[in-house]
């Protein structure tokens, strides 16, 4: 998988696991801006996000790191938790761990709080290092 088709299916993986809808208050898939927001691509800016819009994680591929393999790299991958309540965190984090383990034999290669600039919003941030193609 190339780090596009990567990131549709942990989408993917994402939408579909009611542990995981549940915490972030994401409710039934359906095609509404409050389900599709809980499920973020790409990095968020601040002015992207407020406490009224918690909680919910974003999820992109920040780089990339060469292999000895022409074909495959290291894909830096970040899930960031983006919550109101710090309490929240740790069972949202822990869902996405079991996601990932799961779904993509991957494990956590560097995680964190992060500052989230905005007060009121707590944000956590892990790391993945999957193999991507190129």
């Amino acid at each position: 998988m190339n780090a596009f088709e990567y990131t549709e299916k942990l989408r993917i993986a994402f939408m579909q696991d009611k542990k995981l809808r549940d915490l972030l208050g994401a409710g039934e898939p359906r095609d509404d801006y409050l389900f599709i927001s809980k499920f973020r691509t790409g990095d968020r800016e601040n002015i992207e996000y407020g406490p009224r819009m918690l909680d919910f994680i974003a999820f992109y591929f920040a780089g990339a790191n060469a292999t000895n393999n022409a074909y495959v790299n290291k894909g830096i991958l970040r899930i960031e938790i983006y919550a109101k309540y710090a309490e929240n965190i740790p069972a949202i984090r822990k869902r996405i761990v079991t996601i990932m383990h799961e779904a993509f034999d991957q494990r956590v290669y560097a995680e964190g709080w992060r500052r989230a600039s905005i007060e009121g919003i707590y944000k956590y941030r892990l790391e993945f290092m999957p193999l991507i193609f190129n």
